[in-house]
Parts: C-alpha cells; structure tokens; sequence
C-alpha cells in the first residue's frame, strides 16, 4: 500500500487523482441509489435484496471516507457526491439514532393514550402483566377491552371507550391472532380490530436457507390476509383495522389487503396534530385500514414511542 501510495504521489497530477476519487464515489454512489430504489420497491421479497438489506450498515462505510477525502481535497463536486450516501443513511436510520426510553408497566403506553385520547385503541406485542397494568389504569375512560390468546411475543389487544357489542379472537394460523370489537357510535356500527401479521425475522436465518424462509413467510402474510379478509367479509357498517402488517405498500399481503380495504394515510389531512407528524413515509409497516362510511382525514405518526420500537399511529375520522 505504501508502494501505491508513493507511486500514486509521483506520476499522477492532483486532477488525476482527483478525477480516480470521483469516478469512484459516482459509482459508489450509483451502487446505493441501484439499492435504495430496490429496497424501495421490493423490501425482503427477493432472498438476495433480504441478505442486502441486512448488511445495509456495512454499505455505508465508504461514505465516511470518501466524505473525509472530499474535506482534505477541498473539492465541492466530490463533496456534493460523497453527501448523497451520507443523505441516504440519515433517510434511512434517523429514528434509530436517538436515545430510547423503555417502557417500564406500560406507563409510557398510558402517557400516549392519555395524551391523544382515541375512542378506540389497537395494541400489538402485549403480555399479560402489560394488559392487566393497562386495564387497571385505564378502567375509567377505557372501560371496555379484548386481549388475544397468549403468545410468547405477546398478543394484540383492544381498548374503547364504548360497550362492546361484539367481540371475537380471530385464529390467523400462524403467530398473533387478531383481536376484534364492535361498537355503536353516534347510530353507527363500527368494527374495529388489531392485527399483527407474520414478521419476516431472517436475521438468523441461513444464507443457504434465505430463499426457502423468504418464500414460505411471504405465504403466510399472504394467508394471514386472505383469512383476516375471510372472517370481516361478512361485516356490516365501518370497518377500522390497526395493522401491524411487518411489510411495505410494495408487498404481496398489503396489496391483498388494500384490494378491499382502504389506507388512512392517504386522506388529505396534513395539518400535523401537537407532537405528530402526517404518515408519509416510504417505508411503513404499520397501517391504518378501513372501509364504510368513515371518512379518513389522515394518520399521523406520533413522536414519542411509547416505549416501543414502533411509533404509534393515530387516525382522525369524519362522518
């Protein structure tokens, strides 16, 4: 290397090896936006993008360098092509940058609801100590509420604020099962339900394995829909679902889904509650579906976690 260096020093001008630097950033730069836009649009759906994705950290190192480089060259272009990987890792890992707070009996959970206060609330990942913490605590304005069957990752839950006129455990077959409720507001029946379909979970998984696991929970998202679609078939009045559906808008079980069901999201609402943001993100897995005669102002994402790895969503509708 130092042999490379030194010859590199002697016989190639500055431009020389300002242009080498450049070239190698531009296709540096090609290679992340070529996966950018994949990741985009396909997410994990091809075994070789899902072990690509897993190594996304690692594709960002070369940016520090060449960011370091184009500072010591002190040359604009290169700086202007080295800041597209560093803009790149900033889009993709900002909320992960920041310091979390863990939630401690579900009290970072209560300060949400309590602060927004929703007539209806859709949990994912809950545990029995949780829910019972959660139920003793919110007894007054959250009187009525459904917890799944237990699951060791935990289940999905319901609050609301008005009786419970129905009330099912829907069995999806693998993982969660969804939780739902219906109730009567202002003379209208409303359906509301949680949902936690099957997560993809490859970090363990096999290289040799990858295209075998990708495939078979591909189909049960698939399946997990299809069943969740089957059993509100049937359904009269609003339908609202709280979906944490562990896939983008590009995936297979999502367009299942919106093929009956439509997003929130896209209501035109864009005037951010206190402490929320509209749901504009590219790259969601968590959703807010619904069909009937609610109409969806918007969703907006709310910015304190609740101590979750997810932020929590929250729905505005309108008769």
């Amino acid at each position: 290397m130092a042999l490379i260096r030194e010859f590199t020093a002697r016989h190639l001008p500055v431009s020389h090896k300002r242009k080498i630097w450049m070239a190698v950033t531009a296709v540096y730069d090609i290679f992340l936006a070529a996966w950018f836009v994949l990741w985009l649009c396909t997410a994990d759906r091809f075994w070789w993008m899902a072990m690509l994705n897993r190594a996304a950290p690692y594709l960002f190192m070369p940016a520090l360098v060449l960011a370091v480089w184009a500072l010591i060259g002190r040359s604009l272009r290169l700086a202007v092509l080295a800041a597209l990987p560093l803009l790149l890792f900033a889009w993709v890992y900002w909320p992960y940058l920041g310091p979390r707070r863990a939630s401690s009996g579900g009290a970072e959970v209560l300060r949400v609801i309590h602060t927004y206060t929703p007539d209806l609330v859709a949990l994912q990942e809950v545990q029995p100590g949780m829910m019972a913490a959660l139920q003793k605590r919110l007894t007054n304005s959250y009187p009525y509420a459904l917890m799944g069957t237990r699951h060791d990752y935990g289940t999905t839950a319901v609050f609301s604020r008005y009786p419970l006129i129905d009330q099912e455990i829907i069995d999806l077959g693998d993982d969660r099962p969804a939780t739902l409720v219906t109730i009567e507001k202002d003379g209208m029946l409303v359906t509301f339900t949680a949902v936690h379909l099957r997560a993809y979970g490859l970090r363990w998984v096999p290289l040799g394995q990858m295209p075998e696991a990708i495939a078979e929970r591909t189909y049960q998202q698939n399946r997990q829909a299809k069943t969740l679609l089957d059993a509100l078939s049937g359904r009269e009045g609003t339908l609202i679902i709280g979906c944490d559906c562990n896939s983008q808008e590009t995936s297979s079980s999502y367009r299942l889904l919106q093929e009956e069901l439509l997003n929130a999201a896209w209501g035109h609402d864009r005037t951010p509650l206190p402490g929320t943001q509209p749901d504009t993100r590219l790259t969601h897995i968590d959703y807010i579906l619904y069909r009937g005669h609610l109409k969806a102002s918007g969703v907006f994402v709310i910015q304190n976690t609740g101590g979750s790895d997810h932020h929590p969503l929250l729905a505005v509708f309108t008769p």
